[in-house]
Order: C-alpha cells, then structure tokens, then sequence
C-alpha cells in the first residue's frame, strides 16, 4: 500500500522511488504484483508518467482514510511525548551549531526526558544525503531534490572587524579602499559560497590575509583583531568586541532551510524535533 500511495502520488516511477529509497525498477515490480493480487489495474501509463485508473482512484480514495486513521491510532496509544524517544541527529553549521542552537536543546531536552541529540557541525549536505543525519538546518538557495524542508528564514553575511581593530586603522572608505588592511578569508572548501567570494574579489592582489578553516574559527580571529572578515549577521549579536563594518551595498543573503528525508521526516521523535526548531529558527530568521 505504501508503494501504492508513493505512485499514485508522485506520479511518476522515479519520484516515487526517491520517496521510498528503493530503485524505479522495484516500485514498478511491487505495483504489478499488487494488481495481480487484486485482479485489477491500478495505474495507466501516459506519456508524463502514470495516473490512476477508475479502480484506483476508488482504492486510493480508501488508502488515505486507512492511513490517516494508523497515524491517528498511532498517536492515542503511545502520546506525542512518550513516543519521542531515541536519538535524534541534526547536522548544520558551524556557527549555528555554536551561537544559535544550544539553548532550543536545552529547551527540548528538558520537555521530554526520551530524546537523545547528536550534533554534527558539518558545512556540507553529505552528512544527510548519506542517512547519518535525521535533521539538516542549512544556509542555501535550493536544497537537494531528495530532501523535503521549509525555508525558514534568510541569512544576511556582514563586513567586521574588532573594536581594536577599527580603532587602530581608518575604515571610511571601505570596501572600495582595501590598500593596508589585513583580512580573513576562508580556505578552498568556501572557494563557492557566495560571501567568501565577494571579500576575496574586492582584496588587491597583495593583501595581507590570513586563511581559516571555518567560519567559526574566523570569527574567533576576528575578534582577537587579525582583520577584516564576513560573518552571517547572527555572530555579530552580542559581541561588544566586533564592529560591523557598513558597505555601499548588501554583501550577500542566504536562504535557511530545515530539511529531512522523506521517509524518515514522519517518524514521531523526528517530527517533534523538526517542528520544534523550525517554530524557533522562524521566530528567529523569518520571514526573509
């Protein structure tokens, strides 16, 4: 039935695949056993992909209220909250991880006793492409098709320096005078992303610059007073000791995204979890 529901859904072999992380191949042999088993066919076949036919669409029309009434069975026999236990792995950032999510931990572990965190700080979508992730919070303008989220808010990427720094050197006309600054860069693995890009296309050629791993270990740089680096506009709040630094224009923005797989998105400790933040980053981030 869940192959079933998948088709008739997604319409089309791939998609339904890529729901239930199995091959075309064997959403096809599945729908074609279940036909054989029932006597009738389900789905025709179209130059799109396919649709239901008579008899499905009155099987699917059932297939919902059955799978509705399972989740809401599901629900009153064991709770929400006695139902969110095991582990729950969220992958994003480094400097979300360190300045944004710690305290909503904190709130959600104290609200139900059964969850267990694993957080990883990583700055690439591997982590959840690869199912080691049940959770991904990330910066980008499109996320990969075989994750399903919300856009939760926008990220704004700031020009910044040290108090120290900035009283020790003139800064009025930067961006367009660079000449005698130092600044922070990031290495080759940022060589994309578009806020590093729009600091090192402005730095002359024989610029003092010193390059860091991670965003976060240029902002701790930053505030020892190195130079001048781009940070996203939440690690600037707080910081007695870091100066934003005006430009002309916006730098750059980045959509935030709270995104899972879709076959693991509905299991309850994971949908709790992911409600939980994306009510706090949109609070916090949205609407953009």
């Amino acid at each position: 039935m869940r192959f079933f529901l998948a088709l008739a859904d997604a319409q089309t072999l791939v998609s339904a695949a890529r729901q239930l992380d199995v091959s075309h191949t064997t959403v096809l042999r599945r729908i074609k056993s279940f036909e054989a088993e029932l006597g009738s066919r389900l789905f025709e076949h179209v130059h799109h992909g396919y649709r239901l036919t008579m008899e499905g669409e009155s099987l699917y029309a059932e297939a919902v209220k059955m799978k509705h009434v399972m989740e809401r069975v599901s629900r009153q026999i064991g709770g929400a909250e006695t139902q969110a236990m095991g582990e729950v792995t969220i992958t994003t950032t480094d400097t979300l991880a360190h300045e944004i999510l710690p305290p909503w931990l904190v709130e959600l572990a104290e609200k139900f006793a059964g969850l267990r965190f694993s957080l990883k700080m990583r700055n690439e979508f591997s982590d959840i492409d690869n199912y080691e992730a049940d959770i991904a919070v990330r910066s980008c303008k499109e996320p990969p098709g075989q994750l399903i989220g919300r856009r939760v808010g926008v990220i704004r990427f700031l020009a910044c320096a040290s108090v120290e720094y900035v009283r020790r050197h003139a800064l009025t006309q930067f961006p367009l005078d660079t000449q005698g600054h130092r600044f922070i860069v990031l290495d080759s693995a940022y060589e994309n992303t578009p806020f590093n890009h729009w600091l090192r296309t402005r730095l002359p050629r024989d610029a003092y610059r010193t390059t860091a791993s991670s965003p976060l270990c240029a902002a701790a740089l930053c505030r020892r007073g190195l130079g001048i680096s781009i940070m996203p506009d939440y690690m600037l709040e707080g910081q007695e000791s870091l100066v934003h630094l005006p430009t002309n224009e916006p730098i750059v923005s980045n959509d935030l995204w709270i995104l899972s797989h879709a076959d693991t998105r509905d299991t309850e400790r994971v949908k709790i979890v992911r409600h939980f933040l994306q009510d706090r980053l949109v609070e916090r981030f949205g609407p953009g």
